[in-house]
């Protein structure tokens, strides 16, 4: 396996898990913004969903860091179909 397909492989899945954890991220936002109460617990809940928030900003940094400049999908990258 070369360097290239590993980087695509890899940055692949850090761009789909950070996808998917974004989007549960932000359903969370919207159930705590929906059952707002001056709350300790709605505060803390706060602070977990913003470091969420920043590992989630992370993983897709990353995930497109990796992407090989001339990246164009190859039969190994998973849910692309090729022209």
């Amino acid at each position: 396996m070369s360097i290239r397909s590993m980087r695509e492989r890899a940055s692949t899945r850090l761009l789909r898990t950070g996808t998917e954890l974004a989007i549960d991220q932000r359903q969370i936002e919207e159930r705590l913004a929906a059952a707002v109460t001056p709350d300790a617990a709605y505060s803390s809940a706060l602070g977990a969903v913003a470091l969420a928030r920043w590992v989630d900003s992370a993983i897709l940094w990353l995930g497109w860091r990796m992407v090989p400049r001339t990246f164009e999908p190859s039969a190994l990258t998973p849910g692309v179909a090729r022209p």
